[in-house]
């Protein structure tokens, strides 16, 4: 396409990382003519701290991502050395996925993806400013700026910085300008921003050290093997339509059988000790995190290497992970000990770890602080309050990780592309998905430190399983034209045999017979005690799927509308738990129909919160610090009260009773 000045783009997406993939993505599908701008095409994707996705909550983003029609989970499952599920004693609503990629296959593999986009050019420059439109009732942005002078017009446009804003990297007393090893700051985009009005916060994350894989004992640890059967973050890969980059890995890792469905490397398990403590307390006054060099507050869910052994003293042994970054590198990444302390420290403190002992460090841990939007500063739809057609996605959010970047790079792409189209934005409830709740976090609560997505912030987690993201979320990807009719055909054709299928068992009575009572010892299930349904026999502790199929086939014909016993996986899956799960999910669903009045009940834009003498002085400052965009939002603010609630539904009916001026 043209270059800058001459030609208007729908949306223009500013940065490189995964919200930006997702952002640009989204909004070419959706119809926009769509640019993306980067420092650097061929960091693109890239994974700099560790190359893995998924995990506990996380791995319920990429899922529902997927269900949206956003890439990251097809990508992954294209380009994983290992897959495994986490939490796999637990229940459904927290297993967990989690894939280790092949970092530099990943980031090859997605820029593969956006370059075939129709309708989304990439071009490498420096984006530099801002400037606005101020000829309406509110600024608006109209064209971004780049560092070589180009001028690009849009409608609209996704700011996805990650940690490049004022970026500074930081490891014990050297300090450096740049968002990552290799990269200068964005430093007059931060300074732009703060021009316009953003109130910004300065924020800290970290990585640690990579090593040389020929150096480990590897004799010394314990092999961490993937899954011996499918998984897939993709619905793609569900249905067989994914199929594996695979290479042959470098023979210096010892491999562990994990099944024969694809090829994975092993992960390896080690423990620091009271040596490596001792070398971290011996040089605490050395650390940029203890010494003042750092301001920025890190993420309270991944604490540095330092601060563990400072919080808890009392533990003897903190868990390492030794993670190879892909099939023919000998790099290995140390999960768990992401660091800034200065380099001789981290020789020694690795050092002390039996396996560990000869080790070579290939790259050093640093930290970096950056710049980051403050909360209060986006709508529901991630679009800034004070600057019409702006949004933002990712780190710049302050928030952590790439799931959480990509889910919000994927609904600040939807809602650019339409504000660019005039239409209507979309907002994702707390009860549609983990998205949904990020994103209701990012907008009403105080964080001091960045924000990472945990199951246990999401309150209806039954709802909101990794294994019915397709269900809840991939009918509105096709209104949306980011999904094609044929997956929202398996999507409802899933969600039909569940319903018919529990419909079947609920009908089909069952009898303690002797022949009923012998079959069902053919099966491996226990008699009756009684009469009862099939639905109830599949309820009954410890019964599966494959074994009352089986009973069922060889002894009860299924009733009119359902075909055979014989369902999918993915159908039984559903099966499974929505009978075994029933009271619980009957009574989240009860609790999500009570808040819906809440949830719908709007708050204007502009309603003059400090015109109202009921509320208190700290619930007034911060409902017109955030403006939240339902009563249900005003109620999950931190330092708003039921009372200060119940005060602002009456100023809101009495508004509502009054006429317009018009």
């Amino acid at each position: 396409m043209a270059g800058g000045g001459t030609t208007l783009f729908d949306v223009i997406v500013v940065g490189g990382g995964h919200a930006a993939c997702e952002a640009a993505l989204a909004a070419a599908r959706m119809g926009a003519e769509t640019l993306l701008l980067t420092a650097n095409l061929d960091t693109i994707a890239l994974m700099p701290c560790n190359p893995s996705i998924g995990g506990p909550a996380k791995g319920h983003l990429v899922r529902e991502i997927d269900a949206l029609g956003g890439a990251m989970a097809e990508v992954t499952d294209r380009t994983a050395i290992q897959i495994r599920t986490l939490n796999s004693s637990k229940g459904p609503a927290v297993q967990a996925i989690r894939a280790q990629c092949d970092k530099r296959l990943y980031a090859m593999t997605m820029k593969e993806v956006l370059e075939e986009q129709d309708r989304l050019t990439l071009r490498q420059e420096l984006v530099t400013d801002l400037p606005l439109d101020l000829g309406g009732s509110a600024p608006r942005v109209r064209e971004v700026v780049t560092q070589a002078g180009n001028r690009y017009r849009c409608r609209a446009a996704v700011l996805t910085t990650g940690t490049f804003l004022r970026a500074r990297m930081i490891a014990g007393g050297t300090v450096a300008a740049g968002g990552r090893a290799g990269e200068g700051p964005a430093n007059e985009l931060s300074a732009a921003l703060g021009a316009l009005g953003f109130r910004l916060r300065r924020l800290k994350t970290g990585t640690p050290p990579r090593i040389d894989a020929r150096s480990i004992d590897f004799g010394l640890t314990t092999p961490q093997p993937g899954s011996p059967t499918p998984l897939w973050f993709s619905h793609a890969g569900t249905w067989g339509e994914v199929a594996p980059i695979v290479r042959a890995p470098l023979p210096i890792y010892p491999q562990a059988g994990a099944g024969d469905w694809r090829t994975q490397m092993c992960c390896y398990l080690i423990h620091t000790n009271e040596a490596a403590h001792e070398q971290i307390r011996a040089n605490i006054d050395r650390a940029p995190m203890y010494d003042g060099t750092i301001e920025g507050v890190g993420p309270r869910y991944c604490p540095s290497i330092e601060d563990k052994v400072v919080r808890f003293p009392q533990k003897g042994a903190h868990q390492l992970f030794l993670e190879p970054e892909g099939w023919r590198t000998s790099e290995v990444y140390v999960q768990g000990a992401n660091t800034s302390l200065p380099h001789d420290v981290q020789w020694a403190l690795l050092r002390a770890i039996p396996a560990l002992r000869g080790v070579a460090i290939t790259r050093f841990g640093y930290a970096v602080e950056y710049d980051a939007v403050d909360v209060g500063e986006l709508t529901p739809t991630l679009e800034a309050k004070r600057v019409g057609g702006l949004f933002c996605a990712g780190q710049v959010n302050g928030t952590s990780g790439y799931e959480e970047a990509a889910g919000q790079g994927l609904v600040a792409g939807v809602n650019a592309a339409r504000h660019a189209a005039g239409a209507a934005p979309v907002i994702l409830r707390r009860d549609q998905g983990y998205l949904g709740v990020m994103i209701d976090d990012l907008v009403t609560q105080e964080f001091v430190e960045p924000y990472r997505m945990l199951t246990s912030r999401v309150e209806y987690r039954l709802l909101l399983r990794g294994d019915n993201a397709d269900l809840r979320l991939t009918p509105l990807a096709y209104d949306l034209g980011l999904v094609s009719r044929e997956r929202y055909e398996r999507a409802r054709a899933k969600e039909t045999g569940r319903d018919a299928t529990l419909a079947a068992l609920a009908a089909t009575r069952l009898t303690d017979s002797g022949a009923t009572q012998a079959a069902l010892a053919a099966a491996g299930l226990a008699p009756l005690g009684g009469a009862c349904s099939a639905l109830d026999l599949l309820r009954r502790p410890h019964a599966e799927w494959a074994q009352v199929a089986a009973f069922l086939t060889a002894h009860v014909p299924p009733p009119g509308g359902l075909p055979s016993w014989a369902i999918p996986a993915t159908v039984a899956e559903q099966v499974m738990v929505e009978a075994q799960y029933a009271h619980y999910i009957d009574t989240q669903r009860a609790q999500v129909r009570r808040l819906a009045t809440m949830e719908g009940r709007a708050i204007p834009r502009d309603f003059a919160f400090a015109a109202l003498p009921n509320l208190r002085a700290e619930a007034r400052e911060k409902l017109l610090a955030i403006r939240p965009a339902t009563l249900g939002q005003a109620g999950r603010i931190a330092g708003v009260t039921p009372s200060d609630l119940a005060g602002l539904l009456v100023a809101l009916e009495r508004h509502e009773r009054v006429p317009s001026a018009e």
